[in-house]
C-alpha cells in the first residue's frame, strides 16, 4: 500500500513513479487511522475482558471488605436479636407475672415491619439481596425494641404504683439454689403417706439435708413462730400483707420470734423433720386472703445463685448467717 509503485508512460516510453492525488493521500490515511483506532480499541476490551484494571482491583477489594462488614454486621443483629428474646422472656415471665400484668400477645410482638416501599431503592443495586437481608432485620429489631420499650415503660410505672406491694408479695424460691434440695411433693391432691388415703396438699415439699437455711420470700411480719399441735412442728407464719401470708413447716431451727419484720432473702429457720414428718423436709405454703394457692405460680425463677447471695445479703443478715453449697438445683 505504502511502497513505491510505477507505471510506464505511452509517450514517454518510460518507467514513472505514481503519484497520488491529495483527495487519495487523504482517503489512504484516513482508512489506516480508523484502522489504528478500531485495533486498539479491540485490544482495550480484550484486555479489560481478561485482565482487571487497577480500578477494578480497588472496586473488587472494597466490594469484599463491605461483604465482610455486612457479614459480621449480619452476626451482630443475631446476637442482638437472642437479647431481645431473653428481655422478651424476661417481661412478660418475670416483670409482668410479678405484677400481675397479662403478658403481650405473640401476635403483637410478631407484627411485620416496613412495607413495599421500604428498602425499594435497594432493588436498584446489582446485587441486593444481603443489604435487603440486614435491612429487613435492622426493620424488624428496631420494631422489637420500640415495643419493648414501650412495655418496659409500662412496666415501670406500675412498679412505681406497687413498690411496697413488690417488696412483699412472695416472690423467691424458700431455699437458695445455691444450696442442695429437691423437690418431694408437689401442690395439690396425693396420697397421704401416713394413711395412705387421697387428700388435699396445700404447699410444695422441698427435701434437704438438715440445718437447710430457709429464706422469707417476702417483707412481712412473723405472727407466728412456734411448735404445731397440729403436724407441721416448728414453723414460722409470716403476713405479707395484701392477703399474703406465708407458712414455712417442719423447722428444725427457728431464728425469729412473733412480731419481727422481715426482708425478702432473710433466714428465718432451718430445714428439719419436726412434726409429722417423713424425713427433712420444708413444707411451704403461700395463703391469698386465707386459701391456698400453689407457690410454683409465685417462683419467678429470675434469679442465680450469686443473685439469691446477693439478695440474703442485703436483707441485713449477722455475718456467716448465710453459707450457701457450691451446687445448683437439679
Amino acid at each position: 500500500m505504502f511502497g513505491k509503485k510505477y507505471y510506464i508512460n505511452p509517450e514517454t516510453l518510460r518507467y514513472e513513479r505514481v503519484r497520488l492525488t491529495r483527495q487519495q493521500l487523504y482517503r489512504y490515511v484516513g482508512l489506516f487511522s480508523f484502522g489504528l483506532i478500531c485495533l486498539a480499541i479491540l485490544m482495550r476490551f480484550g484486555f479489560e475482558r481478561f485482565y482487571p484494571t487497577p480500578r477494578e482491583i480497588i472496586y473488587q477489594q472494597e466490594n469484599n471488605n463491605l461483604r465482610s462488614e455486612l457479614a459480621a454486621l449480619n452476626l451482630d443483629l443475631q446476637d442482638v436479636e437472642f437479647q431481645l428474646a431473653d428481655l422478651r422472656n424476661r417481661d412478660d415471665r418475670f416483670y409482668r407475672a410479678i405484677l400481675s400484668l397479662d403478658p403481650i400477645p405473640s401476635t403483637i410482638r410478631t407484627l411485620g415491619t416496613g412495607g413495599a416501599e421500604r428498602g425499594q431503592h435497594l432493588r436498584n443495586l446489582r446485587d441486593p439481596g444481603m443489604v435487603m437481608t440486614v435491612s429487613n432485620r435492622i426493620d424488624k429489631i428496631s420494631s422489637k425494641v420500640r415495643l419493648q420499650n414501650s412495655s418496659l415503660n409500662a412496666v415501670l410505672d406500675e412498679a412505681l404504683d406497687k413498690q411496697e406491694f413488690l417488696a412483699c408479695k412472695p416472690s423467691i424460691n424458700p431455699i437458695s439454689p445455691a444450696d442442695p434440695y429437691w423437690l418431694t411433693s408437689t401442690y395439690g391432691y396425693r396420697n397421704d403417706p401416713f394413711t395412705g388415703k387421697r387428700m388435699a396438699h396445700h404447699g410444695i415439699d422441698l427435701a434437704g439435708p438438715v440445718g437447710l437455711d430457709i429464706h422469707c420470700t417476702g417483707a412481712g411480719t412473723v405472727v407466728r413462730a412456734r411448735m404445731n399441735r397440729h403436724g407441721y412442728g416448728k414453723e414460722v407464719v409470716v403476713d405479707h400483707g395484701f392477703g399474703y401470708r406465708t407458712i414455712y413447716a417442719h423447722l428444725h431451727d427457728i431464728f425469729v420470734e412473733k412480731g419481727q419484720k422481715l426482708k425478702r432473702g432473710e433466714v428465718l429457720g432451718t430445714m428439719g423433720s419436726t412434726g409429722r414428718s417423713t424425713g427433712p423436709h420444708l413444707h411451704y405454703e403461700i395463703r391469698k386472703d386465707g386459701r391456698a394457692v400453689n407457690p410454683f405460680y409465685f417462683f419467678y425463677e429470675n434469679l442465680s445463685s450469686e443473685e439469691y447471695t446477693l439478695l440474703a445479703s442485703k436483707a441485713n443478715l449477722p455475718e456467716g448467717t448465710y453459707q450457701p453449697v457450691a451446687m445448683s438445683q437439679k
